[in-house]
């Protein structure tokens, strides 16, 4: 952290101007968006080139079965998918396709694969029931532990550490948060209660060691049945240790929402959410015979009418594309939730295993290296906010990207042999091919609008001789602070005489409210040649420690204020630390 003392101030401001050098500086940038969004994003440039770009990359995918991100089965799935935004009901992009494979009509019960025809959701149930907890609940009851709300679990005895979960421990957040520590299923994936198990050279179970419920093809388990093969099991890892992928854990969850309230969670999916959204097309329990459904059955088994009673909280669900599109713009406007809670929700819970992947509330969290403008090398991370879900044949797939107010929801079920295998495989593929094609397009629209609205000279009329330019540079995020004069002070000069700094350039901090934004200085260095920067050495590792670091009659010298009108075009500029305003834009 930099300091700066006032006899540093008076050298510097008696200091002669330097002519200013071409040099690499830092890039460093907060957390989250680096622009405002485009005011219509559909009128941009780079959103009108990702149309027709991904329109026909998918095209080539349906007549070559590939592209350049992967296998796309196009014969044996049916898929559809969806890019939409917070600024329109109408998606940035839609496409439905059936499979080319002879009787794959005949999975469509209505003979047409649409944005409402019915899908099931697999593992994004999981999504849906911490939704539903936080509509109805919010984040109260997180850190309460699991016990206080499922008496069962509230008196097990742990004898053995290894061996026994320690249920006072985990609380209903870790259970939400994939931090439980608990395994990830007790009946759905066992190997028992598939026909020719025992000829893999497995031993013989007793009929009390193997499975009777809670799976595909079986009945599912009841409240008390769960709960016993629960109590039978080890945990894989102490809860907070490290993210475990687990789907009873949602169930648990549900549980302890029934207990506290009294309401049973379907119900409480259908008034905390789907009433809300005016949801039509998605179902917490079997919906019953559809008119417009796909219907799917690898190796005979049903997956569309099964039911997974308890189990619904983490895998059974059902829903359309427009539905699942629907729900994901409604977290991203947060049109159910208050934003602050929308904005912790939209944050790991833990880091995991690989640098670029977090887990959250359930969510999977991806991180992206974006171009800070098409064709350019240098970067920014972003993370995507996702979901993943299969069933059988069925794969789904939610991804939103807060910085964007953008989501990509994606259908795709199988219908061959291997049912969810060539399903899941065409699924990741156009996750991949959706991801690089739209949110680097966002990103493009929302620089092209910093740079139409926001870039400019703005001169204040305080009669100081006063001015701020910001501009866009390229291969650089951000508006780049190009000029900054107060009382004819160059206080570029000051910054990097006094503090070594560069240069300076601001950063959008999420916030608007009566036409204006707000936005932080970001400082930058000169890079410096030299060795490896190790750890604690790279650039960027630790700038969120220097935010508001300058302060001048309590306010910081990287607080900043835009003005802008009705169409989004900045009418001032506005440094509180300075106690002036740019209000005059000359260009």
């Amino acid at each position: 952290m930099k300091t700066l003392s006032i006899a540093v101030i008076l050298v510097v401001l008696s200091a002669a101007s330097v002519k200013a050098q071409n040099v690499q500086l830092t890039d460093c940038s907060l957390l989250g968006p680096v622009y405002p969004l485009s005011a219509n994003l559909s009128s941009s440039n780079a959103i009108q080139t990702a149309q027709k770009t991904f329109s026909s990359v998918l095209a080539q995918a349906v007549q070559n079965g590939s592209t350049p991100w992967g296998p796309f089965d196009s014969v044996n799935t049916s898929i559809s998918v969806a890019v939409f935004s917070t600024q329109s009901q109408k998606p940035l992009a839609e496409f439905h396709h059936i499979g080319s494979a002879p009787g794959s009509k005949t999975h469509l019960t209505g003979g047409k694969l649409d944005g409402d025809t019915l899908y099931r959701t697999g593992s994004v149930a999981k999504l849906l029931s911490v939704y539903t907890f936080l509509t109805k609940l919010g984040t109260t009851f997180w850190s309460d532990p699991v016990t206080k709300y499922i008496s069962e679990l509230a008196h097990v005895p742990v004898d053995n550490t290894v061996r026994n979960i320690n249920w006072s421990e985990i609380t209903l957040g870790a259970l939400a948060g994939q931090m439980s520590g608990l395994p990830r299923d007790y009946a759905l994936a066992d190997l028992s209660s598939m026909p020719g198990s025992t000829a893999l050279g497995l031993p013989q179970l007793t009929a009390s060691e193997s499975t009777t419920c809670g799976t595909i093809g079986l009945p599912a388990c009841s409240r008390e049945e769960s709960i016993r093969l629960m109590l039978q099991q080890s945990p894989v890892a102490p809860s907070w240790q490290t993210p475990v992928y687990s789907s009873e854990t949602y169930q648990l969850l549900a549980m302890a929402y029934e207990n506290i309230t009294g309401e049973a969670f379907a119900d409480a999916f259908n008034t905390g959410i789907a009433h809300p959204l005016g949801l039509k097309r998605t179902f917490w329990t079997w919906p019953g015979s559809d008119s417009n459904a796909v219907w799917a059955d690898p190796q005979g088994i049903d997956a569309f009418e099964a039911d997974l009673g308890l189990e619904n909280a983490a895998g059974g669900a059902w829903a359309s594309l427009h539905d699942l599109s629907q729900i994901g713009r409604s977290i991203l406007q947060s049109s159910l939730l208050p934003r602050y809670i929308t904005r912790e929700w939209l944050k790991p819970n833990s880091h995991s295993n690989d640098p670029y992947s977090a887990a959250g509330k359930p969510w999977e969290i991806m991180g992206m290296d974006l171009s800070v403008e098409p064709g350019s090398n240098a970067t920014r991370v972003v993370y995507l906010y996702t979901k993943n879900g299969g069933l059988g044949g069925y794969n789904a797939q939610l991804i939103l990207s807060p910085d964007h107010d953008v989501g990509i929801a994606v259908f795709v079920t199988g219908f061959g042999p291997s049912g969810a295998g060539e399903g899941a495989s065409t699924l990741w593929t156009i996750n991949e091919l959706a991801t690089q094609t739209w949110i680097p397009a966002v990103e493009a629209a929302a620089r092209e609008s910093a740079a139409a609205n926001l870039a400019g000279t703005f001169v204040s009329q305080d009669g100081l001789n006063s001015s701020i330019r910001l501009s866009i540079v390229p291969n650089y995020q951000g508006l780049r602070v190009t000029q900054l004069i107060y009382n004819d002070t160059d206080f570029l000069q000051v910054l990097a005489t006094g503090l070594g700094y560069a240069g300076m350039s601001i950063q959008y901090m999420n916030a608007r409210d009566d036409g204006q934004l707000a936005f932080r200085g970001i400082f930058q260095s000169q890079r410096q040649d030299g060795p490896s920067p190790g750890v604690f050495r790279r650039d960027c590792n630790a700038y969120w420690t220097e935010v508001d670091t300058i302060k001048y009659g309590n306010t910081g010298l990287d607080e900043v204020f835009i003005t802008v009108d009705k169409t989004g075009r900045a009418t001032g500029v506005e440094m509180p630390f300075f106690r002036t305003s740019f209000s005059n834009r000359t260009r």
